[in-house]
């Protein structure tokens, strides 16, 4: 745990000009503008009264650790700067022409509709942090904003060096996109002790490749939040298995389970993209959701828009270059297998023996490859009883882990063809009756991938079914994502020969979908384990986080000597290095050091000093 939380610091200067303060929270609250929450940096005074208020602008800088919250406008001057490390700053917006400072995981939330100044420059200098924009779309927030953010003196380009993830319905996250940056810590012992290794969200990470001998060595990890995480026992995804999503929080599990304990061969680490339960059947445009899929592998993401995609049948599945297609999937963090696999006469079982259940099987178990979180075969209404037991209960047997269970649903056993004018409260009745006799048998979260009241239905049973299931699905707690599938017979269609919406498609447009996972730490369940966890949460101290530089020149096996010094420093260590930098007390860092543990320093001014060692941060003196 020491070596994890000393890697979390905030690092700072007094420079000869500006005017520098600190958050404290001494007031006892969270009010960015009650000035008894900050102390000047040189003097430890509090500010004067009224020297940080809503909108007035402010022309020196404010270092922010903890949690922070700003009920108004922030206004920034040409001079003012905000740098948040370890911290997390939730406001309105943020005005004026000033400089904001994402460091070592932090994290800035805003709330209004038009949160950032064009004239404000965000320079991320950690790519674990993210601005979070709570009612700006992905592609507004694009439009708008995307000249705001740098990163080594450089704007960010989306979709190269930038990620614009979805918040939900309305909203977005911003970040850096880097594929060789480290979301996930390894330990070979618990309590975040031993070896450690350092997992990015390139690849999947196998055997020999999971750094540092760490292949079957795992004890206890950290997940930095806003990523997902898979692991499992054999290189292949297969065996022991579970998907982690730190959603809102980072996950410390400081002891795995005998479950997963030591018996590690299969990492894959994601980041996370915060979809809304309404989804649509085929790639819709403007239907007011941010996820789709399209009964293939062929589709991609857009800004406002996840596609999930799905292995259709034995052609999407039979080797590794499907894996590696749907792998680099853009957003993608969910795959949806077969459609309809049982049907021997039709869609993908009709194909390659698939609606035999142990070919299926065989395929699925390929899909496992990906790392994504898997969703079962969707099989016609009646099967999942059936077919889908069949096949759940031959995968437990062969330890292959299925995240969530997908269905259709159409309402075939109330013999539609004879009842075109339904009682739509009967349909609803059904209709929910089957879903809770699918989450009784299977305990998994559902998708309802294509659902609708029957084409033999019209259009007005179909639109009255509508309002009615729309809000229990979202008020259905086992109810992950679904999509609505309009009948092929045109009777309750979306849209109009002239492209605008009926009176279905307003009504599926205009309801507003809740959180599809909404947990802040999730440790999956699946139909190989349901085990839940105690995550470990770190209280934050606003002191600590600022001055937390290690005041010691030496850890238990890691020594920096002489210290101070004039011309070299020395670290004794038997770790190799993988990582070495000096960070300024403004937090320049310099890292193009050769990597030697004998450290030429002349060239530096006097002054204090933070040494990077494979992410041990020990502070040292230049005379």
């Amino acid at each position: 745990m020491k070596r994890y939380l000393l890697n979390i610091f905030l690092l700072f200067y007094l420079v000869a000009y500006g005017q520098q303060y600190q958050w404290t929270g001494s007031a006892e609250n969270l009010d960015f503008f009650d000035e008894l929450n900050w102390k000047d940096t040189t003097t430890s005074e509090i500010p004067s009264e009224n020297s940080i208020n809503p909108g007035q602008i402010i022309e020196f800088d404010l270092f922010i650790t903890c949690e922070v919250v700003a009920n108004n406008d922030i206004s920034l001057g040409e001079n003012g700067k905000i740098t948040i490390i370890n911290g997390e700053l939730s406001g309105v917006s943020i005005s004026g022409v000033g400089n904001i400072i994402m460091d070592e995981s932090s994290y800035l939330h805003l709330d209004n509709s038009y949160p950032l100044e064009e004239g404000l420059s965000i320079t991320f200098e950690s790519n674990k942090s993210w601005i979070r924009l709570n009612n700006v779309e992905p592609f507004t927030a694009y439009y708008n904003y995307s000249d705001n953010f740098f990163q080594e003196n450089q704007t960010l380009s989306y979709p190269e060096t930038l990620r614009i993830d979805n918040y939900y319905q309305d909203g977005s996250i911003i970040r850096p996109h880097n594929d060789n940056s480290s979301y996930l810590t390894v330990f070979s012992e618990n309590n975040f002790n031993g070896e450690f290794g350092n997992i990015s969200n390139s690849d999947v990470y196998l055997d020999e490749s999971i750094p540092n001998g760490l292949n079957n060595d795992i004890s206890s990890f950290v997940l930095k939040k806003g990523f997902m995480a898979t692991f499992a026992e054999n290189n292949d995804g297969t065996g022991n298995s579970k998907v982690f999503i730190a959603s809102e929080d980072d996950i410390l599990i400081n002891e795995l389970s005998e479950y997963l304990n030591n018996k590690i061969s299969f990492i894959r680490v994601l980041p996370w993209n915060w979809v809304s339960k309404k989804g649509t059947a085929g790639d819709i445009q403007y239907m007011n959701n941010d996820w789709f899929y399209k009964w293939s592998n062929n589709g991609d993401s857009d800004l406002d828009r996840e596609y999930t995609p799905m292995a259709w049948g034995k052609g999407a599945a039979d080797d590794d270059n499907d894996i590696e297609i749907i792998k680099n999937k853009y957003k993608s963090t969910h795959l949806l297998a077969f459609n309809e696999p049982d049907d021997c006469n039709g869609q993908s079982g009709q194909y390659g023996n698939m609606c035999v259940v142990d070919t299926s099987l065989t395929y699925y178990k390929n899909l496992l490859k990906s790392g994504l979180r898997m969703v079962s075969p969707a099989c016609r209404q009646g099967a999942v009883f059936n077919w889908l037991d069949e096949f759940n209960s031959k995968a437990i047997e062969e330890n292959i882990r299925i995240d969530v269970i997908a269905v259709h649903w159409y309402d075939w056993a109330s013999n539609p063809e004879n009842s075109p004018n339904a009682n739509p409260q009967d349909v609803f009745n059904r209709f929910v009756n089957y879903l809770d006799s699918v989450y009784e048998m299977y305990g998994l979260p559902i998708w309802i991938t294509e659902f609708n009241a029957n084409r033999y239905r019209n259009e007005w049973v179909h639109r009255q079914f509508l309002q009615l299931a729309l809000p229990y699905l979202e008020e259905t707690d086992y109810i992950e994502r679904y999509s609505f599938f309009p009948p092929t017979t045109e009777v309750a269609n979306l849209f109009d020969e002239n492209n605008n919406f009926t009176q279905i498609g307003e009504l599926y447009y205009n309801f507003n979908s809740s959180e599809s996972i909404p947990d802040e730490m999730l440790a999956s369940a699946s139909n190989l384990n349901s085990e839940s966890y105690n995550f470990q949460q770190i209280d934050c101290i606003p002191e600590d986080g600022f001055l937390s530089i290690n005041s010691n020149e030496s850890y238990e096996n890691i020594t920096l000597y002489p210290n101070p010094s004039v011309n070299y420093i020395n670290i004794d260590s038997n770790e190799e290095i993988w990582k070495l930098e000096i960070i300024k007390m403004n937090g320049e860092k310099i890292n193009n050091l050769p990597f030697s543990k004998n450290i030429d320093i002349s060239f530096l001014s006097k002054g204090i000093y933070v040494l990077n060692f494979n992410n041990y941060f020990i502070k040292f003196v230049k005379k």
